[in-house]
């Protein structure tokens, strides 16, 4: 036997909530309907119509809610109110012909029908609701036969002219209230399109940030600038000590020393798990300060963004969490990128730049001295003298110390701009950008006076005290003296020229 399938039931509709415009039009509707249906009973009651004008006007209190449930059952509600509004203008128009044409009620619901679709759907809409209202009017003149009736009594003028007034000031009403809803509507794009480019230029700012220090400021002036209304601060603190701020920056807040001191202590006593947005102080009458905190964004530490604000609502809170979020992760990535940077250029005993990075410096300063206008620089190399000897006596621990208490002791004496690397086992250089030989003279006697001779007090693997004199080959060379690319390996042979004098002139024992 052949099996059929019967088809699937097909879904009943249900009542859902309809669009914006069914919802705005229901009121005004069913004011207009049972005013007309007030319309209805009086010349009824005055011409002696009785039942049989007032019962078919039993429908005009119908159709209020037929239309709104039209709307709530239609798939797409807003069209379905649109055909709701066309056979408004076309009952309304076969009611004035029931009505004898009734001047003032006539012209007013015309009007009323009109303006409806106007505001609507413009022109078109408006012309379509005419033709209908004037269909619907003559088409009942033309079945049952016209009879005007131009008026009937001054206090159904008056009933009649005054339901117009409170009909077309009740549309005004509803249109008001749509277009602050709109107006809404575009404050809040406008705020999130706001957002929506400060975060932006977040993330332009952590990728051109060199350090944390200046990420955090540019980060704080660019929300400022975009958000004027507010002031801002960020505040970073170590997780193990919660009272000591280790980053801080302030944009369109006047916070002195005592402010931001007393204003961390303040935050180092909230609980760092606190979730959203809490409020701080009044800073005045109508502003307040407001922080979010960074609890479970930051590995390192516990951070906070404060906001001075008037108040409080759903859109700032929104917009401070999505900040907070940025800054942490912008943070953080910068905080994993400088160490890595750290690694990758540092060297892993001294935490001095290693040979890689005073190689890359080096090049630079090489193509610095080919352009215009040929600055100069200086080289100065330096060996640790005997530390094969330290090593092969003392072990390689306390040789790792020797080489560890040099580099502080450079370190001491090299100025800001000064690159100082280690560049091999047992061998340092200094780089002088932007300098002629005096620069490497200076420091050599620096050195000379400083370092040499100098007695240090080191631990062996043993626990031993070991005591070593520090001793060291210098040499220098400038690019004012020599090629550029050949600065480098000038200082090196002056260095093992230096060192080749000094074992000539060390007294044995």
């Amino acid at each position: 036997m052949l099996e059929t399938k019967s088809p699937p039931p097909r879904a009943q509709p249900s009542l859902k909530r309809p669009h914006r415009l069914a919802l705005a039009t229901l009121a005004p509707r069913t004011f207009a309907f049972c005013h007309t249906f007030g319309l209805t009973v009086w010349i009824a009651l005055a011409e002696g119509s009785g039942w049989s004008l007032m019962l078919p006007g039993l429908l005009l209190l119908l159709w209020p809610a037929v239309a709104y449930g039209h709307a709530s059952l239609a798939q797409d509600s807003k069209r379905a109110e649109f055909r709701n509004l066309y056979f408004d203008s076309l009952l309304f128009g076969i009611w004035c012909g029931v009505l004898d044409y009734y001047l003032w009620a006539t012209l007013f619901i015309a009007l009323a029908c009109f303006m409806n679709n106007m505001v609507v759907g413009g022109p078109r809409r408006m012309a379509i609701s005419a033709a209908l209202f004037t269909v619907g009017a003559l088409g009942w003149g033309a079945l049952t036969g016209f009879h005007f009736r131009p008026y009937v009594s001054i206090g159904l003028d008056i009933y009649q002219v005054a339901g117009a007034v409170v009909y077309f000031l009740a549309i005004a009403h509803v249109m008001y209230g749509q277009n602050r809803k709109i107006g809404r509507s575009i404050i809040e794009i406008k705020y999130k399109n706001r957002v929506f480019h400060a975060l932006l230029d977040l993330g332009v700012v952590a990728n051109r940030a060199s350090d944390i220090n200046t990420l955090l400021d540019d980060s704080l002036k660019h929300l400022h600038a975009d958000f004027p209304e507010y002031g801002f601060a960020v505040f970073l603190q170590e997780r193990q000590r919660p009272e000591v701020t280790r980053y801080a920056a302030v944009a369109g807040l006047r916070l002195g020393p005592e402010d931001e001191r007393r204003l961390g202590s303040l935050l180092g006593a909230v609980h760092e798990h606190h979730e959203g947005a809490i409020r701080l102080s009044e800073t005045s009458d109508v502003e307040q300060l407001y922080a979010t905190a960074m609890a479970g964004r930051l590995s390192l530490y516990d951070g906070w963004l404060v906001v001075r604000a008037p108040k409080l609502d759903g859109a700032l809170e929104r917009m401070l969490t999505l900040f907070v979020d940025q800054l942490a992760a912008a943070t953080e990535n910068k905080l994993l990128h400088l160490a890595l940077q750290k690694t990758a250029e540092r060297d892993g005993l001294t935490g001095l730049y290693n040979r890689g990075f005073f190689e890359s410096a080096l090049q630079q300063s090489i193509r610095g001295k080919a352009r215009p206008p040929g600055l100069d620089f200086a080289v100065l190399m330096m060996d640790v003298d005997g530390l094969k000897e330290v090593n092969d006596r003392h072990g390689h621990v306390v040789g790792d110390q020797l080489i560890f208490t040099i580099a502080e002791r450079l370190m001491m004496q090299c100025r800001e701009d000064d690159i100082l690397a280690r560049y091999g086992g047992d061998e340092f250089v200094i780089l002088f950008p932007s300098a002629d030989l005096s620069a490497p003279a200076r420091m050599a006697d620096l050195i000379r006076t400083h370092l040499e001779g100098q007695r240090c007090a080191l631990t062996s693997a043993h626990g031993e005290r070991v005591e070593v004199t520090l001793r060291l080959s210098l040499g220098y060379a400038s690019s004012s003296e020599t090629p550029a690319q050949e600065v480098l390996t000038l200082a090196d042979n002056r260095m093992y020229d230096d060192k080749t004098q000094r074992r000539k002139n060390r007294v044995p024992g």
